[in-house]
């Protein structure tokens, strides 16, 4: 019987994280580009706005950008983009 629920359990877990995992990869997909495109965004902002008072603190935000999308956290690393664009009165919004 132990071995019974042990095995139950040890189904039910690897489907959680099969579910887990096919979704993380759904959306890593689908924002990966979106990284890309806001990292060439950011540094050509840099290029064209070294004056900026605000250039040491976006070029900290385009580091902690780069290091989540590096990390699969592209999320993170799109808002870390879209605030060192803010930082330097890039953005488009």
């Amino acid at each position: 019987m132990r071995y019974v629920n042990f095995l139950t359990g040890a189904a039910v877990l690897s489907g959680v994280l099969a579910i887990g995992a096919t979704m993380a990869n759904a959306e890593a997909a689908a924002n990966f580009p979106q990284c890309l495109q806001m990292a060439n965004q950011v540094k050509g902002a840099l290029a064209n706005n070294s004056q900026s008072p605000n250039y040491q603190e976006a070029v900290k935000q385009q580091g902690y950008g780069r290091d989540f999308c590096l990390n699969g956290l592209y999320q993170n690393g799109v808002a870390r983009y879209s605030e060192a664009l803010k930082l330097l009165g890039a953005d488009k919004s």
